[in-house]
């Protein structure tokens, strides 16, 4: 995978935020069993990832015009 522009790294960014949020929210309401735990680590191994991937493939750089 090649640098990411400025607005997939933010799209990525923001996604992998929104997932955590969702998978937090889902074991905070929803009385989560033992088998339910290991699909929430999963979903919030997801954004994570999602995060990871944008802040080391992404560029945040702005060109400078001369």
């Amino acid at each position: 995978m090649n640098k990411l522009n400025r607005t997939r790294t933010l799209l990525l960014i923001s996604a992998g935020i929104f997932i955590i949020a969702i998978a937090q929210l889902m074991s905070h309401f929803i009385n989560i069993s033992e088998k339910y735990d290991f699909a929430i680590g999963l979903i919030e191994g997801l954004g994570l990832g999602l995060m990871v991937i944008a802040l080391t493939k992404g560029s945040f750089r702005k060109k400078l015009s001369h």
